[in-house]
Parts: C-alpha cells; structure tokens; sequence
C-alpha cells in the first residue's frame, strides 16, 4: 500500500456523484479489492504463478500510487459539459497534434479550479462547495479513476486551488469567506484545516505556490484590487502590485525565474512581473477573450477562456500567441499541466515532525500547526481541543440552550452542531465576544444580565435588571446595550461594571444593533406595521430618522454588518439592506417565515422554527436547509476576525484614503492611481492640462487620461465611464463621451463638472463620435446586435434633436468629418470590412477602401494635405489615400500591436494599440517614431483619442453662418449645403422649415432683419426701419414658441426729439416727431436767447441747442441764512450781504458779484457760515485766524498771564466750538511758595510786583526784615534756595542727646566734642554775617525818607520794569507799584505825589 492511502477509507461517493447511470462505470474495482482478489487466486495456485502474480501486483500498486513514469499531458476543466479534457502531447503551437481524451462528470456541476500531483497521480479539482481527488489519474484511460473528497464546505464560488508538491498540502481561496486556508492534502479529515491568511482581505481568487522559496502569492479582488505575497503560512504580508488592476483570476509561477504571471479577467490581459513587483509588463491584451485560467509551462503559458470558449498559448517573452483554439459549446474554464518529469524530487522537511495535524514549510523552516479551534501543545506537535465550540461558526439559542453551527454550515456542509443546555435559566437574547469566547446573555427567569465563559461552561451573573431584549456588544467601547421597557436604552460597562441610561421615553423600540467602529447604536422605533429605522450614539446624540415607516414593511431583526458597512433587515418576506444614512435601499433574498436574520460576509441566513437557512449573497432564495435547535429564538455570529478594531485601516473609510488604500503591518498606506498627485490630507488630484493634450479613455479601468503634447505626461481626470469614443468640442471645452452602459452620449467638462445627458440611443451604444465646427451637431456611430440597429446620427445640441444619418450598416466604427468638403467617412467591420464615405447629409454614400482591409479601427483627415489615415488592427498597418481611396499606400507597420484610434496634428501622428500601453507618436510622412510616452503597464484598454492644442476647426461657412437658413439641421454638402429635419419630420416645400418647427416673426413695424433664419436656436441681426432708432446693440435670438428675445419692441423704438429741454419747457401740444414744429418757453428768471420755436429733425434731434435756449436776466436776489444789501442784482453788480444770527460771514469771502450767465460769482450755500468766537479770556487769537471749523488758530496771552497749553494753538470744531476752554487758556503768572528750610507771611499771594517776608525755620534770630519781589517772569528777586539753611539748634540736640548716650566717654572725646562746637558756632556766624550783607545788597540803593515812609526804587532787568517800594516805618507794611523802565528814573522829590 502507498504510505499516504493508509488513513483513506477504501471510497466513498458525494452527492454529485449518485447519479445511478454513473456508478456502474465509476465504482470500479480498486486497490483493496484488487489486493483481495489477487490473495484469493494465489491460494489456488502453484507456487510458481503465484510469485509472478505478487511481481505483478506490486507493479500494479506501483502504478496506482506513483502514475506511469512519462505520463503528461495538458489538463482542462471544462463546463457544460462537466469534464476533464486531457491533450499530448502538450501542444506547443497550432501544428501540435491536439490529440485528446475527456473524462465526463455530472452534468450539473462546474469545475472551478484543478491542481495536481503527478507524482502520485492525483489530480485535485474544486468543483461547487467540495474539493476532491482523483486517485489513480492517466491522461489517456481513467476508468479506475478513485474519487474522494478532501474538504467540504468551500464556498460555492471562484478561487484557485494550488497543491505543494515539497510538503503535499493543498491551498485554496475561498472569495465568499475572505480568506486563504490549507490542509494537508492526503488528510480526508474535513475538520484538519487552517485559514493561513484572512485579515484585510476582500474576495481573494488568484492563488500560486512557491514551495521551493515557501512563498504564496495571492490576489484580493475588494475594492482596491491588489496583488501580495507571503510566506506558506501567511506571515510577512507583503503587496506587490496595487494599481492597474481590475480582477485577477488565476497566478502561475516560474519558480526558476521568479517570475510572477496572472490573468486579469476585467483588463483581458496577460501580464507578468518579478516576484517583488517590479518589471511589470503587459504580455498580451486578448482583446475580447476575458481569460479564467493559465498556466506557466516549459517558457509558454497555457491559457483558457469559458466566455470565448477557446484554449491558446502565449510566448511570454513576445506576447505573440502561438495556438489558438475555440471549442463548438463546451467551455474550458481551468487549466493545468499534468507532468511528473518537471517536478525535482525534494526532501519533506515536515517528514521528521510528526505533527499531529498540520506542518507547513514556513520562513523559518518546517513547523507544527493545529487546526481551527485547536492549540498547538507544549510539546509543538500536538493539538489539544480549544473548546466545545468551534473556532467560527453560528450560534442560535431557545429558552435553554445554546447550539453552534460550524462556519461552513453556510455552504450547506450539515455536520449537526455542538450545544449547550442552560437550564437554570429562560434565554431571552445574547450577545457574543469571539475574542474572548463569551457568551452574554438576558435571564429572564432571574432578571439578570449573565456571562457564559465557553471554554469553562461557567456562568456568572453581571448585575440584575428589569427586562431585557436587542442585547448588543460593543467590543471597541467594552459595553453591552440592550432595550428596556419597550422605551429605553441601557449600557452596561464591562470594564467598571456601572450601568447607564442611554435614551428614555423613546417611541416603542426594537431590535438593537451597534457600529462599535463609529459608536453608532441603530433601532426600529414604532408600534408593529408602522417602525421606522432610527439613528442614535452612546454619547446621547439627537435620536434622526433614516429611513421613514412609509419606507418600510414592518420591519425586524435589524443587523449592521462590519463587512459590508451596510444595515440588514428582515422587510416582510425579504431580507433588505441600505448605507448607514439611510440611502441606497437593496432587496436580496426571499426569506418565507423568518423570525430572524443575519448577514455574514458573502451570506445570508436566517432561522425559522427548529431550521436554519443558508444562501450565497448573490442568490434569490435558500441554498440550503440545516436542523438547528427546536423553537429558536435568536442568531449570532461567531467569529474573532469581524470583532477586530479596525480604525484606520483599509476597511473603515477606506483608510481615510480618497483613491488606494494599501494594508501594512499595523497601519495603511494611501496611495494614488496612474495620473493623480497623493495630497497631503490623503486626497488625490491633479491640474487639468488646459492646452497641448491628447484625451484618451481608459476602457478597462472607467478613466480618461490627459497625455501631456510636450512630454508625455499623465494626468487622470474626474470623470468616471466605461467609454469606447470621445469628442472634446475645442469652442465651449466641453467633453463629450459615448456612455456604453447607458446607451447613451453624455457630456461634462474636463473636471467632470456640469455633466448631464445628451441623447440615448436605446437598441444600439455609441461607439465613436465627431464634432461638426460648421454647426456645433455631435455625430456618431451607433452599434446595434444587427445591421438594422447599427446606424450613424446626428444630434442637433442646442435642440436635442436627432436625424439619423445612414443606416443598415455593418459595425461601425470610427467616424470623422470634413465639413469644409461637405463629406463624412466611417469604417465598417462585420462580414465585410469598409472604409465609406458619404456627404454629411448621407447621401452618395460610397465605399472607397474594401481590399485588403482587416479591422480598420481608426480615422484621421489630414486637413492640410487633403489625406485621409487609418489604423488596421488585424494587419497592424497604418495606411492612407487620398479622400476618394486613391493613392492608398502603407505608412508604417507595428507588429502584433492592434492599432485602434489615430489623430494628426502638425506633423506628427498619434496612434492608440490595444497591446501598447501608451501613444505612440511618429512623424505622418516618413513613419518613423518620435520619442513621447512612456510604457505604463497600468494603463487597460485604450481605444480612441481627441487632440487639443490650438482653436482652428475646419468649418463648411455655408452652414456656420446662420445655420445656412435651415430651421433645424443644416449638413455641408460639397456643393454646399442641404436643410434637414430630425427623425420621422418632414422638410417643407421651402426647403428650409421642418413641419412643427415655430418660426418666429419677421415682419415687425420697428425692424428689418437682415439674412436671417427664424427658427428657434438662431440669432439674427437687424437694423431698424426709418422713423425709428436702436436701442440695444446686440443680435436677438428666436427662441422655442416662436418669440424673439429679447423682446423686439425694445430693440428700435420711434425716432422723437427730446421732451427735456435746459431751463424751458415745450408746449402742451408738441408730439416730437421729426418735420413738426413746436414752441417752448422759459423758465422764471430766464429769457429766450434766440426764437422761441424748435422743429424736430428726421434724426430725432431739434435744430437748436436746447441746453442753450434761454439766458438768466439777472442773479438771484436772496441768498442762503443771510440777505443782500442794497443789491439789485443785476448782471457786473457788486454787493455786500449780511447773515442771520448765529450765522457770521464767510471771513474769505466779503461781497459777491453777478457774472454775465446770471449767477453769482460765490456758491450763495456757502456766504453764511458758522464760526467760532472771536475772543479769548485773557488773550487774544492770531490776526490770521479765520475761525472757520476745521481752522488750527495760535493765540497770545495778555501780560502776567501765561498759556497753559504748549503749543498755544485751539482748533474750530463742529458746531463752532473751540476744542479747548477759552476761560482757562490764558492763566496768571504767580512765583512758587516753596522755599527750602523757610516760609513766606500768609498773606503772600504770589502775584507778581508783590514783596513778601520770609523767615527761616528755627532761626535764632529774627528775620522779619528779609523781604523777597515776585518777578513778572514768575521768579522772586533773590534766590531762596540760598536763604535759609538747617539750624545750630538742631544740630546741637542732636549732640547733645550724644553726650548723653556717651556720658561715660573719656576725657579726649569730650574735647573732641567741644572743638567741633566751636567750629560750627564760628562757622554759623560766618553765615550770618554773609546773609547780612546779601540784604544790604539787595535792599534799594535809591531810598528816601518821608513823613514815615520809606521810598525805595527796585530795576528788574529781565522785565524791563522798575518797582517802586513805599514802607511805613511806623508798621513795617510794604506796598510795590510797577513803573516801566521807559519812565526815566530819576531822584524822587514827592513820593506822595506820584503814588496816592
């Protein structure tokens, strides 16, 4: 026996293989019986026979466990029929033999993937939800073909399945699942497996296998398409390939190049690129042929197609194909080469282990894994159970128990399920947290919130409550919530154990669900048949509305899935779903008697009484039915994996990433698609190009790309379309495209702003499109299934019309214009490729290139040399002739490039290939290429372009003037144009109206048009009839409803003179029409200067100046707040005036006088204004001063008096006040009363010319005899910091309260003290003999004596002033008089005589 049969059972048939007409041919004798058969025979035999039949049977054996040694072949999976097809020898190119066997299977079932090991003669295939092996393989005979199954519960969907030949595991993707799993592959034991990748992963389907370098490579289809690698047991993720893909199908290796090829179904491509994702390179585009599969081989690569039905081969290096087979129905969708002699024999590193379940070569080498639900022991070997549970599954509860479904129950796999009884409690809902294996639930029969620890199967109370339904689990924020009362919302803090009121006083609620993400709770608020789906926070946020009860059918078992970001719910009999605001309602799948649902990834289910139901997402009804526990209540789903904070990655927000988002350990990376600048906030943008560019739609990926005319560059824009043709209109910048999924033609601007439809076509799509300068019309092709509904038409755009063009054609394709010839061409390619041409109007359609012609694709007019261009996409040529066909020669050859659409500008020619990614640039006489863009592998399909680098257009000037008086349609023709109507509209005898149309007015009484078509969309011009004028220089438009705008009454109004006349007025009974005559008068005050009649002109005009009609006879006679004087105010006059009070004169303006216009030669407003007051208090203004507001005016104060402000100026302010107080401007000039160490007598007021006492402080001598003058300059006559210094006195207590606190001093300090006495005693008399003298000095030299008085006379030199002192001896009162010094001073003889 073969080591790795010993643990199979001898067989076992699934149910796709019970078909009763099968198992005659499939239930073969196998190797047990054949062993057994044998046994027997030998017993009868002679001992000779049987030693030659032991020789055989182990031969036999031989070739059962290891295959027939040069057995190899090319191995396809095929659909309707279900079969193996095997072909040898492997074709090499389309001379190989091609000689093949099929192996037919169940009709009903579809094999999605196939992998072997040749070796061993096994062949795996994935077919439906199992995967099986097919023991005893060959790839001529397989009638003892032995068939097991190795796994079941794969989902139902596509996903390669990849065999390690170094370790003998089995890999495979499972798209619904999100996730990459193993097994060994000769373990028949469907609970041995292990999911090896599933974080950040979206619907993973290409798979290959490294074994060598313990490498994997996978791709992820979500929404960022991505490719990775890892090792074989997903550790050190890495992504490859993140940009340019659409849906990888299927990967293949070249392990001895490290080379990594793969299939994109959506791009129709083959590519490769190094195992680290650089040099990456488009193999091959098969345009049209969406590949499922392929196969690196010996340097070629095996591919299959199930929509084209074909199987080929490509040279990787050339990208040349070098087989291409189509079969008649069936559908190959997988393919495999089936070849032991390619396979190196390697080593098992797992052979030493002894691993109990799982060994997997992994970067550090050979190690030990358990399955799902299993942990590895200390031994690193053995597996122990985890729990009584499974490691993923469904849990559905009654009243008293507990039951699990294991994961792949949703594939239908029905293995029972696990459960437990709790029957100390009434389940009334439950919550779970994977992460830590708990179960929480509401016990009703205890009122109780509970925890059931799965591992353990003890349960323990949390804390009491009242009721209890809708419980959820928070596993971000640690809470559970749950509905109370039918009115409130509950938390409860797992980690402080507090409870807390959410929401009270709700509108009766149910079903609870939570976005643990965002801190979002959701709920049917509502009595039953009238519940809406209501918003809500744990923060207490406003309770919104998002989807309203008119909305819904009495909705239950709302459910938000953290896969889908989307809310589930059970809407009557259907599961529906919308976004988390509300919008973009879904309905999926009828769900008869639920009560209640979920949503799990790639499925749906639900349960209904003791049954639970399954269905893939994409299905319309149940998939499959299950036994689940008996009266269920509530359904959950287990799985750690969807309990996971994602915050910041990938899956919530994209990342915060605007384009891609890139998963990395721990984090995310945003990233930017081909043609877009990454933003420092995560965005993605670039600057429109506004000149010099090429426009190009990227088919495969739903772009449109700007090319850079100078270097090449790319920029993609906003706008989003599956786009085969376009047309950028170089006059209004707008971009219009062919929508293909829509059937209809759209147009934007090139930042995809403003965009709205144009037309829709219907039966057919638009496939390319051409603008008419002459007119602004959009024409284009149209592509119908038949030739009946494949057309060209013409859009009028500025009505939306339609006429459709020529019919009955044979797929068109490229189309473009010459309007200034009056002719349009267009390509055909169906039973008969063509080249036509016809006038724009479709008449004298001719075909001028037939011969020799593949798939023309693209056209161009090179309008300077009268050539017309074309691309051949079979004969990859680029040929062109003149407008007739003739002169046809080949410019230039690209091989294997598929050349699509051309344009011409300059010199140059741009081509797009759909095997080339770029424009290819080339000089349009010699063909040689001119260096300009750079291959980009990223770019899909690019099927035509539009080139923008100046404004000139080629127009036909009959139909761009006026629109060549055509009410609807105006086509160039070459002999010059033709009017036309839209579809099923006749042209009317004119030639020029279609019927229907509404022609607006011409024959108006103020206007004459000039060549004009008065149909709605035209501007014409005009000019007005005689007897009236224009009042608008513009040109009027005619407008839907026959009507000008604007309105033609306004545009020429009747020609009148002016009724506004200078100082006059016309008579009552003047009409101001040109020819008559009319009278006018003048106003008071005025007379005529000439005749007092006017006659109106044929221009509108009066043959007088009528701003000079009439002449003043004199000025007015009053004037403004005053009046004239003695005036009579006749012209040259002269008169003063005076103004009411408080109103003064102007100061600049004393009189004014009469001109000879009879106006005054001032404003008269202005005469009387306010000013401020003349005077001051105390001072006097400037001379200058006008006192007007606003005037800055200097003053001077009167003599002993001084300004208090500094500069001595005051301005005039508003109202005519000064801004400062006049009364204290000016104050008196008085002498300080501080005088150091002396005080001046109380009655001493400081004024000056006063003489006042002074004594010193504690003198010890009288001083009533020292007298000081107050200055007029504010400063006494002595100076009195000299006058009084400190005391003996003081100076003396001061030592003498030392003596007494020395009193104990010796003898020498005694005398120490008595000379310092001494000395001061000399030097106080000194001082006062000083003082003495000063006041003999100062005391008046000039001095009589008179009956009592004493007359003194005083010079203050700095006033120039002499002060005469009178002192009453008898009293000792002074009193001073000031005399100016210009008073000649001379001996007094009288005193009393002059000073009374």
């Amino acid at each position: 026996m073969c080591a790795h049969d010993l643990t199979y059972i001898p067989f076992k048939t699934h149910s796709i293989f019970t078909n009763s007409s099968l198992k005659t041919s499939w239930l073969n004798i196998n190797v047990f019986l054949i062993v057994s058969l044998w046994e027997s025979i030998l017993k009868h035999t002679m001992p000779l026979l049987r030693i030659f039949l032991i020789v055989a049977n182990i031969i036999s054996l031989k070739y059962f466990c290891e295959g027939i040694q040069g057995d190899k072949g090319l191995l396809i999976g095929m659909w309707t029929p279900a079969s193996f097809l095997t072909y040898t020898p492997i074709p090499v190119n389309s001379k190989s033999p091609f000689n093949n066997a099929s192996y037919t299977l169940p009709s009903s079932v579809r094999i999605t993937s196939i992998t072997s090991d040749p070796k061993h003669a096994v062949v795996f295939a994935a077919i439906s939800d199992t995967i099986y092996m097919f023991q005893n393989f060959t790839i001529w005979q397989n009638d003892s073909l032995s068939i097991q199954s190795i796994f079941e519960g794969r989902s139902a969907t596509l996903g390669q399945i990849v065999f390690d030949y170094v370790t003998s595991n089995l890999y495979w993707c499972d798209a619904l699942h999100d996730w990459i799993a193993m097994k060994p592959a000769y373990n028949r034991n469907n609970s041995i497996y292990k999911v090896v990748v599933h974080k950040d992963l979206k619907q993973p389907e290409g798979l290959a296998l490294d074994p060598e370098d313990r490498l994997m490579f996978f791709s992820d289809n979500g929404p960022s398409p991505r490719m990775e690698k890892a090792y074989l047991d997903g550790q050190d993720r890495e992504v490859i390939v993140h940009t340019g893909l659409s849906r990888v199908l299927s990967l293949s290796l070249d392990v001895l190049n490290n080379k990594l090829y793969w299939v994109d179904f959506g791009r129709n491509t083959i590519e490769v690129c190094n195992y680290d994702g650089s040099n990456r390179r488009v193999i091959r585009r098969m345009n049209g042929v969406p590949l499922t599969d392929l196969f690196f081989h010996q340097n070629l690569l095996h591919a299959v197609s199930a929509t084209s039905r074909s199987m080929l081969a490509i040279d990787p290096s050339s990208g040349l194909e070098l087989y291409h087979r189509v079969f008649t129905s069936a559908q190959p969708f997988t393919v495999n080469v089936y070849d032991a002699e390619t396979q190196r024999t390697y080593t098992d590193p797992c052979s030493s282990l002894s691993c109990q379940h799982i060994c997997i070569n992994s970067k550090s080498g050979a190690k030990c894994f358990c399955s799902e639900g299993y942990n590895l022991a200390a031994d690193l070997k053995t597996c122990t159970d985890k729990s009584w549970f499974h490691e993923r599954g469904i849990i559905v509860s009654n009243d008293t128990m507990f039951a699990m479904h294991e994961v792949h129950s949703v594939s239908g796999q029905d293995r029972g399920y696990h459960y437990l009884e709790v029957s100390s409690a009434i389940i009334e809902t439950f919550a779970v947290d994977a992460n830590s294996d708990t179960i929480y639930f509401v016990n009703s029969k205890s009122n109780t919130l509970d925890k059931l620890d799965i591992i353990s199967q003890q349960i323990r109370t949390l804390v009491p409550m009242f009721t209890g339904k809708g419980l959820v689990f928070d596993w971000i924020s640690n809470l559970l919530g749950w509905l109370e009362a039918q009115s409130n919302i509950i938390s409860y803090s797992i980690n402080s154990g507090s409870i807390d009121s959410i929401y009270t006083n709700l509108q009766p609620v149910d079903s609870l669900t939570i976005d643990s993400h965002n801190s979002v709770l959701y709920w049917l608020s509502g009595i039953s048949g009238s519940r809406s789906i209501v918003r809500g926070t744990w923060t207490r946020e406003t309770p919104r509305v998002l989807i309203s009860a008119a909305n819904l059918n009495n909705p239950s078992s709302l459910q938000y899935d953290v896969t889908s970001n989307r809310l589930y719910w059970l809407d009557g009999t259907l599961i529906k779903s919308s976004a988390t605001n509300g919008s973009d309602i879904k309905s999926h799948v009828i769900t008869v008697g639920a009560t209640s649902a979920f949503a799990f990834k790639g499925f749906f289910g639900w349960i209904s009484g003791d049954k639970i139901y399954f269905t893939r997402q994409s299905s319309l009804m149940a998939e499959d039915e299950l036994d689940t526990v008996h009266r269920s209540k509530a359904v959950a789903v287990f799985d750690a994996s969807l309990q996971t904070d994602k915050r910041g990655t990938c899956h919530i927000l994209n990342g915060g990433c605007e384009d891609i988002c890139i998963p990395v350990t721990n984090d995310r990376r945003c990233e930017c698609d081909i043609g877009l600048q990454l933003q420092t906030d995560n965005t993605c943008d670039s600057d429109a190009i506004l000149t010099n560019f090429i426009i190009v739609p990227d088919f495969s990926h739903q772009r449109f790309l700007q090319i850079n005319l100078q270097n090449g560059s790319i920029v993609k824009l906003p706008i989003i379309a599956t786009a085969p043709g376009i047309a950028f209109d170089k006059v209004t910048k707008t971009l219009f495209y062919s929508a293909i999924q829509k059937k209809a033609i759209m147009s934007t601007t090139l930042r995809g702003e403003n965009s709205s439809l144009i037309y829709t076509i219907g039966v057919a799509h638009a496939d390319r499109l051409a603008i008419d300068y002459s007119t602004g019309n959009l024409y284009y092709t149209a592509v119908g299934d038949s030739a009946s509904q494949s057309f060209i038409g013409a859009i009028h755009r500025s009505l939306l019309l339609h006429k459709t063009i020529l019919t009955n054609l044979l797929s068109p394709g490229e189309i473009v214009l010459y309007p200034s010839k009056g002719f349009l061409f267009w390509v055909e390619f169906g039973n008969n490729t063509q080249i036509g041409r016809a006038y724009m109007d479709g008449t004298t359609k001719i075909y001028i290139a037939t011969a020799d012609l593949g798939w023309p694709h693209g056209l161009a007019i090179d309008f300077a040399l009268n050539r017309l261009y074309w691309t051949d996409g079979k004969t990859n040529r680029i040929e062109y002739s003149d407008l007739n066909g003739g002169h046809r020669q080949i410019l230039v050859t690209d091989t294997d490039a598929h050349l699509m659409s051309l344009g011409i500008h300059g010199q140059y020619l741009y081509y797009t290939a759909w095997n080339r990614q770029r424009v290819t640039k080339m000089d349009k006489t010699t063909g040689s290429k001119v260096s300009f863009m750079a291959i980009h592998p990223e770019l899909g399909r690019l099927d035509s372009l539009d080139i923008y680098a100046d404004d000139q257009t080629d127009v036909s000037f009959s139909c761009s003037n006026k629109n060549g008086l055509c009410s609807t349609f105006c086509f160039p023709t070459p002999s010059g144009r033709t009017c036309g109507c839209q579809d099923n509209v006749n042209l009317q005898s004119d030639r020029l109206t279609c019927d229907g149309v509404s022609r607006c007015p011409t024959e108006l009484p103020n206007l004459n048009f000039l060549n004009c078509a008065p149909y709605p969309g035209q501007t014409c011009d005009f000019e007005c009839k005689p007897g009236y004028r224009s009042t608008l220089n513009t040109t009027i438009a005619c407008i839907p409803g026959g009507m000008w705008t604007p309105n033609t009454q306004l545009m020429c109004e009747v020609t009148l003179c002016s009724s506004s006349l200078e100082n006059a007025a016309l008579s009552s009974g003047c009409s101001r029409r040109p020819g008559y005559s009319c009278s006018f008068s003048c106003a008071e005050g005025y007379i005529p200067l000439n005749s007092n009649n006017l006659v109106c002109g044929s221009d509108g005009t009066w043959d007088q100046d009528i701003n000079n009609l009439c002449s003043r006879s004199g000025c007015q006679k009053t004037i403004e707040n005053g009046r004239l004087i003695n005036c009579q105010s006749n012209i040259g006059e002269s008169c003063l005036y005076e103004c009411n009070e408080p109103l003064e004169i102007n100061p600049l303006v004393r009189n004014v006088t009469c001109d000879s216009n009879g106006d005054w030669d001032e404003n008269t407003r202005e005469l009387c204004v306010t000013l401020c007051p003349s005077t001051i208090q105390n001072g006097r203004l400037a001379l200058d001063c006008l006192r007007q507001i606003g005037n800055t005016c200097s003053f001077t104060c009167n003599s002993r008096y001084i300004s208090s402000i500094t500069p001595a100026t005051i301005i005039c302010t508003t109202g005519g006040n000064w801004n400062k107080d006049t009364a204290t401007l000016c104050n008196p000039i008085k002498c300080s009363f501080e005088i150091p160490f002396g005080n001046l007598s109380s009655s001493c007021r400081g004024d000056i010319g006063e003489r006042c006492s002074l004594n010193c402080k504690d003198d010890d001598k009288s001083t009533e005899d020292m007298f000081v003058v107050c200055l007029t300059s504010g400063v006494w006559d002595k100076d009195t910091s000299s006058l009084c210094h400190p005391t003996s006195k003081s100076f003396m207590a001061k030592e003498g309260s030392q003596v007494i606190v020395y009193v104990g001093a010796t003898a020498c300090s005694v005398a120490v003290i008595v000379i310092v006495a001494i000395a001061i005693f000399c030097l106080m008399r000194n001082r006062r003999s000083e003082r003495d003298s000063q006041q003999q000095t100062t005391r008046p030299n000039d001095c009589q004596t008179f009956v009592n008085y004493e007359f003194c006379a005083i010079v203050d030199k700095p006033a120039d002033h002499v002060y005469h002192t009178i002192g009453n001896l008898d009293n000792n009162q002074d009193s001073i008089y000031e005399v100016p010094v210009t008073a000649k001073h001379t001996a007094i003889n009288n005193p009393l005589e002059k000073y009374p």
